[in-house]
Order: structure tokens, then sequence, then C-alpha cells
């Protein structure tokens, strides 16, 4: 994030000299000044959170404006007047702005085309694609894969009880705790409004099974820390093979009946 920031000061400082070296010529290099715009806009829309969306494109367009007029009201040979300045940085500013908030939003769309914007997981159509990819690859080499389905009970008493802002940090929590326990070939995916898959590719039975009780132990811990009276509901199959949908298997875990107990999950291990 710091390296970004010096990245796009450099890029401002390095167009400001080159275009005012150029001031006694036919040639303009204004236009690059939306290039660090562009690429603030860019930083901003895959790491900012929501709270945030106006006041980081604000600050930074204005920040540029402010040093392409006062460049522009250094270099100038007469007397450049304060009125004019302040007109020069307030109109770039504004235009900056908007540019970075449609760059931002461009980009937001475009990264979270198949991300969950809350969770910054995989969303469901990525979860499908990644499945289809592991089915195969499980075809070939005749490796099992293991999927568990995720659900959060008792979500809405959260949310009634603490209001919306705690139920999102849950949901953001337990992201954290699937990531976590996950490997860089899983896929960690958030399939509805208190749902949860983990793909786990090359993973028999038993070893999903123990990923499961991590889960399972894992977010209790998390659920009592911040006293959110929830529970999860894990189920828990593996297969070799093509041998139906994600959105099949997904749908037929999440209808297994809940035993009742808070660490207790609906498994249901299905092996070719």
């Amino acid at each position: 994030m710091y390296f970004g920031a010096l990245l796009i000061f450099v890029e401002v400082s390095l167009i400001t000299a080159l275009n005012y070296a150029t001031m006694n010529t036919f040639v303009s290099l204004d236009a690059l000044y939306c290039l660090p715009i562009i690429q603030a806009a860019r930083v901003h829309a895959l790491h900012a959170q929501r709270q945030s969306e106006l006041l980081v494109p604000l600050l930074i367009g204005f920040l540029v404006g402010a040093i392409w007029s006062l460049a522009e009201a250094l270099v100038t040979p007469t007397e450049f007047p304060l009125d004019a300045l302040a007109m020069n940085i307030f109109s770039r500013g504004v235009t900056f702005t908007l540019l970075g908030k449609v760059v931002a939003r461009l980009w937001k769309e475009r990264e979270y085309g198949h991300k969950d914007f809350l969770t910054d997981l995989s969303n469901q159509q990525e979860l499908m694609e990644h499945f289809r990819l592991v089915q195969l690859r499980s075809e070939r080499s005749r490796k099992p894969f293991s999927l568990l389905s995720i659900s959060i009970n008792h979500l809405g008493q959260v949310n009634d009880r603490l209001g919306r802002q705690a139920g999102d940090n849950a949901l953001q929590k337990i992201a954290e705790v699937l990531r976590s326990i996950s490997r860089s070939i899983d896929t960690v995916a958030r399939t509805g409004s208190s749902q949860f898959a983990l793909l786990l590719p090359e993973t028999d039975a038993q070893v999903a099974e123990v990923v499961k009780k991590r889960v399972l132990t894992t977010a209790s811990k998390e659920f009592q820390r911040y006293g959110w009276d929830m529970t999860l509901k894990i189920g828990l199959a593996t297969h070799i093979g093509n041998n139906g949908s994600a959105e099949e298997l997904l749908n037929e875990l999440m209808t297994a009946p809940h035993p009742g107990s808070p660490l207790t999950t609906a498994v249901n291990p299905l092996q070719a």
C-alpha cells in the first residue's frame, strides 16, 4: 500500500517536471496526469472498504489537481492570481475525483465478477469453474477430492441483536478462518448469504474430516470470543471423477439433517 502511494507520488512529480520542461514548445503532456489517477483507482478498488469509497478518490483527485495547479503557478513568468489558482485546483480536483471513481468502479466490477465483495472470497460462479477443473483432474488421476458445505446458524439473530455490521463482521471472520485453514490449491467460496464452500482437490474423506473439525473448532473459538451466539453446520462429500455438478452436491449437503449439537455436523461421505 505504501509502495503504491510512493509510486503514485513519483509519477505525479515526474509528469509535472516533464510537462513544464516542454512549456515553451507546442507539446502538452497534461493528459498524463490521468495515469496516476487510474493507477490509484485500481489499487483503491482492490483494497479499499465500502466506507472509504468516496474519500480515497477525493483525496487523490484533489492532491493531483493541487500539484498540477501549483506547479503551473510557480513556472508562470507573471504573477498568478490566487482566485485563478483556487479555481484550477477545484476544477481539476473534481475532474480527477470523478475519473477516479469511474475507473475504480470498472476495476471493482472486473475484479469482483468472480469474487464476493464482502469477504473477497470466490463467488459461486468461480467455485463452479474450479469444481469442473478439479473433476477433470480427478478423472484423469483417479485421486479423490472433497467438498465442504458450511452454513452459519442463527446469523439473523446476531443481525437483529447486534446490528447488520456485526453480521458482516461474522461473515468476514468465517472467511478468515477458512482462508487460514485452506491450502493454495483449495477454493474457498461464499455461495449464499450465510453459506460457504471449501473445495479440496486431491483430498480423501479422512483428511477432509480433519479439515472439517479444524473449521468447527476455530470458528467456535471466534464466535465465543466476540459473543456471537452462532453455530456451524458442515456437510462433507468426497468423490472421484465426474459425479454430478457442484451445485447439485452443495444442495444435497445443505439439505442433510442437522443432529443438533453445536459442534456436530451433517456429514455425507460419498466416495466413488
